[in-house]
């Protein structure tokens, strides 16, 4: 059995306390009618309502466990209702009504004229509750206190978390076929508050404040779309129109190291963004061939007045920033084209050959301030031209070779360090399918990135700050050699049962990297069985392993006069050496469920997931360093989790109008990082540079057992 079958089997399992029932996918098509005899319009489905406790007396902060859904104790609902006739059809879906993560959505329309859909969609994004914060006025744009405020027994309590609501309409035409035009139209809100965070002063020194950043945006977006569709052809023209407001421009806070003045954060600005769409598909060519085309054009503006000011002294003096200008003005355009062209030229050869374009022009406003910082904006664009063929040749009815090749070209403007790339990348594939039960594929793949590097002459000598950029390259450009082997086998040991197997192996070689990151390389190993049982029950297991490691390189300067101080080779002193960083990272999870028909009224169902990361980092000093040096130690919980969730779920169908779903949820999360070692609401230090925290993302450890029962009708 496949990942994404597994998932599939397991997700009603696993989200059974989340909800009343999983949230249904719109299917891409109207349904078909039924026979034209069945003329009365005729509604069937189903109404549930019942209840949900959850117990978190143990778990100090369950934003962790709500981050993104609603298990509060509470009522739950849910709502399945469809009609039909000869001319007519409707789908009207809802679930956790009056519930943070509320859906409602109802479909409809008249069989070949028209459809039409309404929905409304919520989700509530939770950071942290039961935390503290020295400000006043958590929420709004204007935060305020009085520092030194150590005492954190006096501050005000925090709850952080924004809801985001979805509600839209769509209506489509299609009695004119092969013509259809269709509509789209949705207002997003989110309203609430995020975490954010400040420097008190100029440098890390100076300490930082945790902020409590209000959120109040909405975006309105609008498409219109006509187009042409049949047997061998589709073409279609596509406008949207998007509006986005954010009804705080800047939040105010108090800054304790600058003497209590008020300082500003800059937050998202309005803006507006347009785009234009088309698509062209032609099928049933000669040789079987099938030619795709689409293109998009998309502007995004915005326009805001920059600060003039800015905090520059222990007693709250200001300081003006001189703009070269008084108002950014914002403008990125994107333009893309994609050529797809797909054949059968012999009975045993299928070929893919596709060509892809982008080019992001960024024709914002360049800003210079003019302070003496040297701050300026800095517009960024690309072009990407990304061609390539894949060719597949049937060997014989079980064995089949494809091999392929890729090219992208990017030229980059506005990035100081590289400016081209060029990625070459090929692969082979065999599948195998000769043993009855056993399908077997393998492939590999293989990358080669150049670069072109702009620092290679940088600075004017080894004491030169300027000059250390030589060596420091950036990884995600840098040259790279990448090979990756990937294996996967299904197999059907017996009638009854399936096996799954899937192997990964990548590596990544950073060619001429000096300090940075030297390479990394990851392996993942995925096995899973299923077994059907003659009584109709099913038992699934599945077990998951990956680790990662990442090596890299890296340089302390204390002393930059010092000679060879910026040259990595240089023999190390007392102040100027190199230091190593080995990363690895382990990931694996195990999970079973099984689903158990009692009897004809009776279904039960059972699933459980253990998933653990655990990650550590090896420190090391070159080798060379005095041993006046004190050597980094070893760390041992880098980012170590463990999530824990059982779930179990009954349904008894007492009869064909009435049955009762009941269940019990279990999920424990436990979190281990040297980071957050110690952690306090306060970091005291010298006059003015004190840390102030609000425990976001320092308690995410929470434990929760969940009870649940629904009642459902069906008419």
């Amino acid at each position: 059995m496949n990942r994404r079958l597994l998932v599939i089997a397991l997700a009603p399992l696993l989200g059974a306390a989340g909800g009343a029932a999983a949230q249904q996918a719109d299917p891409p098509a109207q349904p078909a009618p039924p026979p034209a005899e069945a003329d009365p319009f005729r509604v069937a489905g189903s109404v549930g309502a019942g209840g949900m406790h959850t117990d978190t007396s143990n778990t100090p902060d369950a934003s962790k466990l709500n981050e993104y859904r609603d298990l509060s104790s509470g009522f739950l609902s849910n709502f399945d209702v469809k009609g039909r006739n000869s001319k007519y059809w409707m789908d009207l879906f809802g679930e956790n009504l009056g519930r943070d993560d509320e859906y409602v959505n109802l479909r409809g329309g008249l069989y070949d004229v028209f459809k039409y859909r309404l929905y409304t969609d919520s989700l509530r994004h939770n950071f942290l509750f039961n935390g503290i914060t020295p400000y006043a006025g958590a929420g709004s744009a204007n935060l305020t206190a009085v520092f030194p405020s150590l005492d954190a027994t006096k501050w005000n309590s925090l709850d952080m978390g924004y809801r985001r609501r979805d509600t839209g309409a769509m209506f489509e035409w299609q009695q004119s076929s092969p013509f259809y035009f269709r509509v789209d139209a949705n207002q997003v809100d989110w309203n609430g508050t995020k975490p954010g965070a400040g420097s008190q002063g100029t440098s890390p020194g100076n300490g930082f404040v945790e902020l409590v950043i209000p959120v109040d945006y909405r975006t309105r977006n609008a498409t219109a779309e006509a187009g042409y569709n049949t047997r061998t052809m589709h073409v279609d023209l596509q406008y949207l129109y998007s509006k986005f407001e954010n009804s705080n421009d800047t939040l105010s806070w108090t800054n304790g190291y600058f003497g209590n003045g008020i300082d500003h954060t800059y937050l998202a600005p309005d803006n507006r963004y347009q785009k234009l769409s088309g698509n062209a598909t032609f099928r049933q060519l000669p040789w079987g061939t099938s030619v795709s085309a689409r293109f998009t054009l998309d502007q995004l503006k915005d326009s805001f007045g920059l600060g003039t000011s800015v905090l520059n002294g222990t007693a709250g003096q200001i300081a003006a920033t001189l703009p070269s200008q008084g108002n950014f003005e914002g403008k990125v355009k994107n333009d893309t084209f994609t050529l797809a062209v797909d054949s059968s030229p012999m009975k045993a050869v299928d070929t893919h050959l596709y060509y892809n374009y982008r080019r992001r022009k960024d024709d914002s406003s360049v800003v210079q301030f003019n302070d003496g910082s040297g701050a300026a904006s800095e517009p960024f664009s690309y072009t990407k031209n990304n061609f390539g063929i894949d060719a597949y040749y049937r060997l014989s009815r079980t064995n089949r070779f494809g091999a392929g090749y890729d090219y992208l070209h990017t030229d980059r403007d506005g990035r100081p360090d590289y400016d081209t790339s060029k990625d070459n990348r090929i692969f082979v594939e065999w599948k195998n399918t000769a043993l009855e039960d056993l399908a077997a594929r393998v492939k590999y793949t293989r990358l080669q990135r150049r670069s072109d590097f702009l620092y290679a002459n940088a600075g004017t000598g080894t004491t030169d700050p300027a000059y250390e950029n030589r060596y420091i390259t950036a990884f995600d450009v840098s040259n790279l050699n990448q090979d990756t082997w990937k294996l996967t086998l299904d197999y059907t040991a017996w009638e009854r049962l399936d096996l799954g197997f899937e192997g990964i192996y990548k590596q990544n070689k950073y060619q001429d990297n000096v300090l940075g990151r030297l390479k990394d390389k990851r392996a993942e190993v995925y096995l899973s069985a299923s077994y059907a049982f003659p009584s109709g029950a099913r038992f699934t297991v599945f077990g998951d392993n990956e680790e990662v490691k990442y090596d890299s390189r890296h340089r302390i300067v204390g002393s930059g006069s010092t000679g060879g101080a910026y040259e990595p080779s240089t023999p190390p002193n007392a102040s100027n050496y190199n230091w190593t960083g080995n990363i690895k990272d382990r990931n694996y999870a195990i999970g079973a469920a099984f689903d158990l028909p009692v009897s004809d009224k009776l279904h039960f169902k059972a699933s459980a997931i253990y998933y653990r990361t655990d990650g550590q980092v090896d420190l090391s000093l070159q080798e060379g360093v005095p041993s006046s040096v004190v050597a980094p130690g070893p760390i041992p919980n880098w980012d170590d989790t463990k999530r824990t969730s059982i779930a179990l779920k009954g349904v008894y169908t007492l009869n064909k109008a009435w049955s009762f779903t009941g269940g019990y949820a279990y999920e424990r999360y436990e979190f281990s990082d040297i980071q957050y070692d110690g952690y306090r609401y306060t970091v005291p230090s010298s006059s003015r540079q004190d840390a102030y925290l609000n425990g976001v993302y320092a308690r995410p450890q929470n434990k929760a057992n969940i009870l649940y029962g629904l009642v459902t009708y069906h008419f």
